[in-house]
């Protein structure tokens, strides 16, 4: 297919994309999120890092093609002239595009040990976790000196949270080096990822490899054939069939015709197309109008073939036994039946509820009573890209009353090392020893409110600050979403704002402070601004959780008013 070649990401990505990629008359997409772009940016500063270690590890044993080697063309010369040579291993190589695939693996790994014929596999660098405990697991893993010298460690998987998206793109990578003659064949069906697990040997931080066998059967996927209408697949065979199919799509786009029609997924709430394909589909189709809570591209599918196109469609659908079973039939990507249906049944509630403009609602008949104490501590910790937390927030207040509301923060705006971040825990754990005492001796509750478990699991490895937290914390994003269904998500971000609270900072978000504590960690006026930022942010944060348990109960309240019962729920 001449002049149509597809990178490494297409495979798994939404076929739409694909298709509006390479339409003849594309319109110019949106500029991606701000979100996105510091995604982007963290992810080059992960693999800057990486790089040097491998710098370090491999010496003259690697073949470093990340400087200005020239255009696109040089390196694919420059990567192919290593290869036919024998290098070792090669950073920042790209491949001559063939058999319409075009990619640029981070390392290539030599694995033959006869340097007339060189062979390679692919590895990848990648700025997340790629590993998770597993009991009965072993993980396959080398260091980056000794690439190749595959070990087994048991109690941890190589199945974490991105490994389909890592075993995609390591299959469009294999495929490339089979065509181009330079695959050691079916006994090293193997790519890698060098992830953000790190160790401590000495003081040193040092990357590994994380290994995944593109030939283990590792996800059931629909299948028309099979009676049970899933079969299990392996890496490769999931990967042929989805990069097969985009290469029909993007031929059809570049010559006028439409394969696929724009499906609303969780996608695109990043994606730089989803105002071009909501124009096309119209607002009042149900996969875009939904803000949270999407099914998944054949459910919709589904669905659509069963009449429900429109976010009315499917706020008024009922749901029948036969309607059930193609759908969970259809549901080929959920964890069983079960999850199946309890996505259906959460995207027909927050269809009905978006139809009747309702935020958030309680679980029950009732609205549950928010949990209360005499001493109210609002919780929140911003960490840098090292993983250190540099900030703790502490916003006190007497039971109820937001008048009496304080903000009392530890923090350090300057560069942190283990010993830096411990110091700084000891000073939180003695202002938080102080607001216990005071309030034990006057004989108050306290209760530590914090949104999700960061501020938990975070600082468990200070044992002083963990041993103070135990017992005293309530997870109140864990408790709102046992309790409320809501309309969007149960992100802070999200839940605040329906009791009309407001961040009063640019780009609010955990990213964004991960730039902005970089910035305030230098000198003169950016750096003033951007340590203002930091602890308005932070201020903002700890500030919405009491927001949301004075919202909640002011709708408890209502809600009992409307009722004719005024015993149950007062303000305080």
């Amino acid at each position: 297919m001449t002049g149509l070649n597809l990178g490494g990401y297409p495979a798994r990505k939404c076929p739409r994309v694909v298709h509006n990629e390479n339409m003849p008359d594309k319109p110019e997409p949106a500029d991606p999120p701000a979100q996105l772009l510091q995604l982007f940016d963290a992810g080059r500063a992960f693999e800057s890092d990486v790089i040097e270690s491998l710098r370090d590890v491999l010496g003259s044993r690697g073949t470093f093609l990340t400087e200005a080697d020239g255009s696109w063309t040089a390196n694919v010369d420059a990567t192919m002239a290593a290869m036919r040579h024998g290098d070792e291993v090669i950073v920042g190589g790209r491949l001559p595009s063939v058999m319409g695939r075009a990619g640029a693996p981070d390392v290539l790994v030599r694995t033959d040990t006869d340097p007339s014929s060189p062979v390679y596999v692919p590895v990848d660098i990648k700025n997340h976790h790629t590993t998770k405990e597993a009991k009965r697991g072993t993980l396959p893993h080398s260091s980056l000196s000794q690439p190749t010298s595959r070990e087994s460690s048991p109690g941890r998987s190589n199945r974490g949270s991105y490994w389909r998206n890592d075993v995609m793109q390591l299959a469009h990578y294999t495929r490339m080096l089979q065509d181009l003659g330079f695959h050691p064949g079916d006994d090293w069906l193997w790519g890698g990822i060098i992830g953000t697990e790190t160790s401590d040997d000495q003081g040193e931080r040092w990357y590994g490899i994380t290994w995944y066998d593109l030939t283990q059967p590792g996800e059931k996927t629909f299948s028309t054939s099979d009676p049970s209408g899933r079969r299990m697949r392996t890496p490769l065979e999931r990967y042929d069939h989805e990069f097969a199919f985009r290469l029909k799509v993007a031929k059809a786009a570049r010559d006028g015709q439409e394969l696929v029609r724009p499906i609303g997924t969780d996608e695109c709430f990043t994606c730089v197309w989803a105002s071009y394909c909501e124009q096309i589909v119209g607002p009042d189709d149900a996969g875009f109008a939904l803000s949270h809570g999407r099914l998944r591209t054949r459910e919709w599918q589904y669905l659509a073939s069963r009449g429900v196109t429109t976010l009315q469609d499917l706020a008024s659908l009922e749901v029948d036994a036969d309607l059930l079973a193609g759908f969970v039939r259809h549901a080929d990507t959920r964890q069983g039946p079960g999850k199946a249906t309890e996505a259906l049944h959460a995207a027909i509630t927050k269809a009905r509820m978006t139809v009747a403009d309702v935020d958030i609602e309680p679980v029950g008949d009732t609205w549950p009573v928010v949990p209360t104490a005499d001493v109210e501590v609002d919780f929140d910790i911003e960490w840098d890209r090292a993983g250190r937390i540099y900030q703790y927030g502490f916003r006190v207040r007497q039971g109820t009353d937001d008048i009496t509301a304080t903000y009392d923060p530890v923090v350090s705006f300057e560069p942190l090392d283990d010993d830096g971040a411990a110091a700084l825990a000891t000073e939180a754990a003695d202002k938080l020893a102080a607001l216990i005492s005071d309030a034990e001796q006057d004989g108050f509750s306290l209760t530590i409110y914090h949104w999700t478990h960061p501020e938990v699991s975070k600082t468990g490895k200070f044992d002083d600050l963990a041993s103070l937290l135990a017992g005293r914390t309530l997870d109140l994003q864990g408790w709102v979403q046992k309790e409320f269904v809501a309309r969007s998500s149960f992100s802070l971000k999200d839940v605040a704002p329906i009791f009309d609270f407001q961040w009063g900072v640019d780009d609010a978000g955990g990213f964004a402070s991960m730039d902005q504590i970089e910035h305030a960690r230098r000198s003169g006026p950016e750096a003033e601004a951007a340590r203002a930022w930091c602890l308005t942010y932070n201020e903002a944060d700890v500030a919405a959780q009491a927001a949301i348990r004075d919202g909640l109960r002011l709708k408890a309240q209502q809600s009992h008013e409307a009722k004719g019962d005024f015993g149950g729920v007062t303000l305080a």
